[in-house]
């Protein structure tokens, strides 16, 4: 680098192997591949990024921003792929990209990690839960909770998760209202903040079982 000129300026070039102390291996010998062969080991090849990222568009008509987190982990790619033999992994991709790694993250561990066992049934199995309404979508979040580090199925828990029913969720609610007086007190008088208290207390009160829209719409009702 020539400071009184700001630039810089090449010295000399290298032209051989000798330039580069390379030593030739006599071990090492020539190896000539066919067309052919080339051409069978290229298609046995695993998928490059660029081939995967175009799949997951084109495939899975999931969005470029979802794509591209899903390719920073070819483990998190191929647990998508296996879910979406089972559900709507376009409908549901939220549940990789964002709660997934959110339980991942916290937990500070990669779902390649030796001691970490999630499979895609079983997030299959609570994604199909809420589809059929069976369980409402904060009880599915809180029982991803659980899968590290290992996930189960929640076949056997279904009496457990399901959603409330109208009338179980009305009785939760009415619970509620006489266990806090002050809070309906305060709502009464026109203090909104005073409801979002007692709706949390429903959900509280449910194991997040209830439906948060029905218990709303109960929840006011009888206040009103």
């Amino acid at each position: 680098y020539d400071e009184s000129k700001g630039k810089t300026i090449k010295m000399r070039d290298k032209e051989s192997a000798e330039d580069y102390r390379f030593i030739p291996d006599p071990d090492l010998p020539i190896i000539n591949l066919s067309i052919k062969e080339t051409k069978k080991i290229k298609e046995n090849l695993p998928e490059t990024p660029k081939e995967k990222l175009n799949k997951l568009l084109k495939k899975y008509k999931i969005d470029n921003y979802n794509a591209e987190i899903l390719l920073k982990n070819l483990e998190l790619v191929e647990f998508f792929e296996k879910l979406a033999e089972k559900v709507d992994a376009k409908k549901y991709i939220s549940w990789i990209t964002i709660e997934l790694l959110r339980i991942l993250n916290y937990n500070k561990k990669k779902i390649d990690d030796s001691d970490i066992d999630i499979k895609p049934e079983h997030l299959a199995e609570l994604l199909q839960a809420i589809e059929k309404k069976e369980i409402i979508e904060l009880k599915a979040k809180q029982i991803m909770n659980g899968f590290i580090p290992k996930s189960y199925s929640i076949k056997e828990m279904k009496t457990k998760i399901q959603k409330l029913t109208i009338e179980e969720t009305e009785k939760i609610c009415k619970e509620t209202i006489k266990n806090n007086k002050k809070s309906v007190d305060d709502y009464r008088s026109g203090k909104i903040t005073a409801f979002n208290f007692l709706l949390g207390e429903v959900m509280k009160s449910s194991n997040r079982r209830a439906d948060f829209k029905d218990a709303k719409e109960i929840l006011e009702k009888i206040l009103d």
